[in-house]
């Protein structure tokens, strides 16, 4: 008889301003418009574990009304310990554009509403193998994320596959 395969989620390893594991502050001037932000440098560890994670961000609106089919665009820049992709670094800061090219993008967040309050999530799943990642988010649009009172978040949440 064939065995099933199951997706057993582990705890989640969450970014934001405030009150989460790791520092993502998006309400910086990596949250302007065209801006990138990198989030604090996440150590997965030197054992085994989950090559395959959920991501999900949800972001707290924006300072001014956005243009309906714009981009937040979320990219992953791993490290060995050393060397990060993109040269980005590895505590909460801003980046440039040009960075992104040699970071994983992951997935996209697309405006789907002119009222600036509205939130917008999204979500996915990706593949991490190296011992060391940082979210870099870029903010691909005309807009300023909302920057007072703000509650933008992204997670990892490792799904490794259960053998029954």
């Amino acid at each position: 008889m064939a065995n099933k395969v199951y997706v057993n989620p582990e705890t989640a390893i969450s970014w934001s301003d405030a009150g989460a594991g790791l520092v993502l502050d998006l309400g910086t001037t990596g949250g302007a418009a065209d801006g990138v932000r990198v989030g604090a440098q996440k150590d997965l560890g030197a054992s085994a574990r989950s090559e395959w994670y959920e991501w999900r961000i949800k972001l707290d609106g924006f300072d001014t009304a956005p243009v309906v089919g714009e981009t937040i665009d979320i990219y992953l820049s791993t490290s060995d310990g050393t060397v990060e992709d993109g040269d980005v670094g590895v505590a909460d800061a801003d980046a440039t554009t040009p960075a992104l090219k040699n970071c994983k993008h992951i997935g996209s967040v697309v405006v789907q509403t002119t009222t600036a309050g509205d939130n917008l999530q999204a979500s996915g799943v990706c593949r991490i193998v190296a011992r060391y990642v940082c979210p870099v988010i870029h903010n691909n649009t005309a807009d300023k994320l909302l920057s007072t009172g703000d509650d933008h978040w992204f997670w990892l949440t490792p799904i490794p596959p259960e053998l029954q």
